[in-house]
C-alpha cells in the first residue's frame, strides 16, 4: 500500500486472483479508515481510489450479480468490492445510510424518525395503515409512507393517530427532512461539522433519557451554527466570556450584520446553561424535545435566508 505526496492512492496493478483482490481491499479499507470514514461510507469512496490506481471508471451502482462473475475487470471489480464490504461489515453498512434522524412524539412516547437516503426523487404519502412489507425495514419507493420511517412504530399505534396528529406529523416530517438535507450540504468546516454532531448527540441523548446532555447538545448545535455563519461572513464573535454561549447575543450579531431575524421563542428554547450537563439545572423530556426541535427551526431560518446563502457560498478567508 502506498500513497504519494498528493495523497493519490497507488497500487502495483489491478488484481487478477482472489488473493490479490483481498490484499487490495485490505489496503483500501485501511486507507479509508485512516481518513476517518466509518464503514458505511467507505464503499462509496472506493471508486475514486480505483480510478487513481487503475484509471477505473464505471458504474457506481453495478448489478450485484456481477460480483459472482470471474475476473476483476471493469464493473466486475467494483461489484466485488461492494460485495466485500457487505460481507465484512454486514449490517453496519446499512445502519447510517440516512441524512439523519430526529425525535418525534407520537401518542404518549418519543420515537426516532430516521429519514431515507434518497437518490433522485421520491413521493411521500401519509397513511395510518402501515404496510407489513415495509414495517421495520422501509425502502424508498414512489408513494413511501412517512409513518413507516418512524423506527419501531407499531400498526396499533399508527391506527390510533387522529387527523390533527397526522397533519402535524406530516408538516414536521417534510420541514425537518428539508432542513437535514440542507445541513448535509453545508460547507465542510470544523464548526459546521461539530454542529452536525452536536445535534445528532442531542437526539441520541434525548431518546436515551440523558436530558441534561441532550439539552446541551442542542444549545451547542445552534451556537456553532451561528458562529460558523458569522465566520464565513468575516464577522468576529466571542469564543468565551459572558456572550460565548449566549444564543440571543449571537443571533443579534447575525441580525445586525446580515439581517437575519430569528423567533425569540426558539432561541429561548435552545438556550441553556452549562450547568445542565451536571444536573445543577434540571431538565425534563418536554423541555429537551422543544430544544431539539428549536435547532431544526433555527436551522430552517438560516436555510431560507438569502444573505446566509450568499455568505456560505463565499470562500473562507
Amino acid at each position: 500500500m502506498t500513497e504519494n505526496s498528493s495523497d493519490k492512492f497507488t497500487w502495483p496493478s489491478a488484481p487478477s486472483t482472489a488473493v490479490e483482490f483481498e490484499r487490495l481491499m485490505q489496503a483500501v479499507d485501511a486507507i479509508l479508515e485512516q481518513r476517518g470514514l466509518p464503514p458505511f461510507q467507505r464503499d462509496m469512496h472506493v471508486p475514486r481510489l480505483f480510478w487513481e490506481a487503475f484509471g477505473w471508471g464505471g458504474n457506481l451502482f453495478p448489478d450485484a450479480a456481477l460480483a459472482k462473475l470471474p475476473g476483476f475487470q471493469g464493473d466486475v471489480l467494483f461489484a466485488k468490492a461492494r460485495d466485500w464490504y457487505k460481507q465484512v461489515y454486514g449490517d453496519r453498512m446499512n445502519s447510517e445510510m440516512s441524512p439523519g434522524g430526529v425525535p418525534v412524539r407520537l401518542g404518549n412516547a418519543l420515537w426516532r424518525l430516521r429519514y431515507p437516503l434518497v437518490f433522485g426523487t421520491v413521493t411521500f404519502t401519509l397513511s395510518r395503515h402501515l404496510s407489513k412489507k415495509t414495517v421495520g425495514n422501509p425502502s424508498v419507493q414512489a408513494g413511501s409512507n412517512m409513518l413507516e420511517w418512524v423506527e419501531g412504530l407499531t400498526p396499533a399505534l399508527a391506527e390510533r393517530l387522529d387527523d390533527p396528529q397526522l397533519e402535524q406529523f406530516a408538516q414536521f416530517f417534510l420541514s425537518a427532512f428539508k432542513t437535514l438535507i440542507w445541513r448535509d450540504s453545508l460547507p465542510d468546516t470544523p464548526l459546521f461539522e461539530m454542529a452536525r454532531k452536536d445535534y445528532d448527540a442531542s437526539t441520541a441523548d434525548l431518546l436515551g433519557r440523558r436530558y441534561g446532555q441532550a439539552r446541551w447538545g442542542a444549545q451547542q448545535a445552534v451556537e456553532k451554527s451561528f458562529k460558523a455563519v458569522l465566520q464565513r461572513s468575516g464577522i468576529a464573535f466571542p469564543t468565551g466570556g459572558p456572550n460565548g454561549h449566549n444564543l440571543p447575543y449571537l443571533a443579534q450579531q447575525l441580525k445586525t450584520h446580515l439581517g437575519v431575524a430569528f423567533d425569540t421563542g426558539m432561541l429561548d428554547a435552545a438556550q441553556c446553561s452549562p450547568a445542565v450537563r451536571y444536573n445543577e439545572e434540571p431538565s425534563n423530556e418536554w423541555q429537551v424535545l422543544n430544544a431539539n426541535h428549536a435547532v431544526l427551526g433555527l436551522w430552517a431560518v438560516l436555510r431560507d435566508d438569502p444573505s446566509v446563502a450568499a455568505a456560505l457560498n463565499k470562500p473562507l478567508a
